[in-house]
């Protein structure tokens, strides 16, 4: 990630630490104030409003500069790919140079709309030029632009940490084994779909693995790992569901029953559907990793939802009246359950809401930043020494108070 990006994530870090202390209680109003002050990021911020309609307008903006000279000239796809070539480097160069490092953008939505306009419009400028040379490479230049729109995707994703580049290359990604399917008329989708559950547990397996020391990354890259970890799973468990069950692929490729890679791919996919959110439960417990547990709850309702394929135990509206009050009665079992144990706890497990750990756990610089705003403790003052008048009495004058 470039310096910029890394020096304010890390500041903006900071920041959202100290509110979430705040809406804690522990500590004041004054304090997150003063943090807020003095690790204010030196990068240009909006709201998620002002960046959607910056980049809409961005966009809008660069293909009307585009199809300008387009327009007025004539072009053909020859012509409209030179075009193409000569603004894909150029919106990146204003991205990065002009926005990024000049103004200092930081998620405005222009300088990702300039970033991924320039992706598409090197990958357009490689795929257009060969409609006119024949069928087969038109075909090899829309795979090209393919492999374009991917390494493009996991550049940006490397370079400035945008989850939404890194959930486009998981697309990108996961579309490639189908595309090579059509380039190499794979009429069936053996080796394409064992290519694609392949990739999909690599890209997994990669993810859960540097999200293992994400205390020492930027935030832009633990939201990219996030999203690449959540798109892997997902993809794989929405694979083997629809294999499992046939009702897509027979209308979309045309599969028959008996098209099957394996005799026991149908029964293997199935226990897959219902192995995946089991396995993704357990590890969000033990990991205490709310991203899988979400993933967990969603893939098992949609694994109950299509258990009625396998085994039909009645109408669709008893089902789900079934299976709520069963998650209903597994929550309250659950509560109860911790409640009932010593300190309200069981094994760390507790039913009491806590600090959210968005960060999983204090973080060390918000905790030194907030140290010197704490109130000093007011020490005694040191007595001095305090005359006093003389009293007359008995035997002569006394010193006393």
């Amino acid at each position: 990630m470039i310096a910029l990006y890394e020096k304010g994530e890390r500041r903006v870090a900071v920041v959202e630490e100290a509110r979430r202390w705040q809406e804690a209680g522990m500590i004041t109003s004054e304090q997150a104030a003063l943090v807020a002050e003095r690790y204010r990021p030196e990068l240009v911020r909006v709201n998620l409003v002002i960046r959607i309609l910056l980049a809409v307008f961005t966009m809008v903006g660069v293909v009307a500069l585009v199809a300008l000279p387009a327009v007025i000239l004539m072009v053909k796809e020859t012509g409209f790919s030179l075009l193409c070539m000569i603004f894909s480097p150029l919106c990146a160069w204003v991205a990065d140079q002009k926005l990024i490092a000049g103004r200092r953008l930081y998620r405005c939505g222009a300088e990702e709309a300039l970033l991924l306009l320039a992706v598409g419009m090197l990958a357009l400028a490689v795929a257009i030029p060969a409609h006119d040379w024949g069928h087969a490479a038109e075909r090899l230049a829309w795979l090209t632009a393919h492999g374009i729109v991917l390494a493009g995707a996991i550049l940006l994703t490397v370079r400035y940490g945008y989850a939404l580049a890194a959930l486009g290359a998981m697309l990108a990604l996961a579309g490639l084994p189908f595309h090579l399917a059509d380039i190499l008329h794979w009429q069936q989708p053996h080796l394409p779909r064992l290519v694609l559950l392949l990739l999909l547990g690599l890209a997994a397996i990669w993810a859960q693995l540097r999200l293992a020391g994400r205390r020492s990354l930027p935030r832009g890259y633990v939201w990219s790992l996030e999203t690449v970890r959540l798109a892997a799973w997902a993809g794989i468990y929405l694979d083997v569901n629809l294999f499992a069950h046939r009702l897509l692929w027979r209308e979309w490729l045309g599969w028959t029953r008996g098209g099957s890679l394996f005799l026991w791919s149908d029964h293997f996919c199935a226990l897959l559907t219902a192995i995946l959110p089991v396995a993704a439960l357990a590890m969000g417990i033990s990991r205490r990793d709310r991203a899988l547990l979400w993933f967990a709850v969603v893939s098992a309702v949609l694994s109950i939802l299509t258990l009625k394929y396998y085994v039909h135990f009645g109408h669709l509206a008893e089902e789900l009246t079934t299976a709520g009050l069963l998650v209903a009665g597994l929550a309250f079992c659950l509560l109860r359950w911790l409640r009932a144990g010593s300190q309200r706890c069981r094994g760390a497990f507790t039913a009491e809401p806590l600090l959210e750990p968005r960060l999983y756990g204090l973080d060390a610089e918000a905790l030194a930043a907030i140290q010197p705003l704490a109130p000093e403790a007011r020490a005694p003052q040191a007595e001095g020494f305090q005359p006093g008048g003389g009293a007359f009495g008995g035997g002569g004058a006394s010193g006393g108070n």
